[in-house]
């Protein structure tokens, strides 16, 4: 449920620094903003994507890893 709630251009937060292979990501409690929402079938679960800020690499999150998520104050538009 939390996965609808989150729309692009909001920020998520996660309750523990992430790590992938071993390798630093993400910081806990920074905040993070969503750049794309991937919307899977079961079993594979829906994510969201943010920016690392350590690497520069974009990262899936699943949306159990967050928490707390703040709206952004200007929604993104498309043109």
């Amino acid at each position: 449920m939390l996965w609808n709630e989150i729309s692009v251009g909001d920020c998520v937060m996660l309750d523990a620094d992430l790590y992938e292979s071993n390798t630093f990501k993400l910081h806990k409690y920074q905040p993070y903003e969503v750049l794309a929402k991937v919307h899977c079938m079961a079993p594979e679960p829906s994510r969201l994507i943010v920016e690392s800020d350590i690497t520069g690499e974009f990262i899936n999150l699943h949306p159990a890893l967050l928490c707390s998520y703040q709206s952004s104050p200007h929604p993104v538009s498309h043109s």
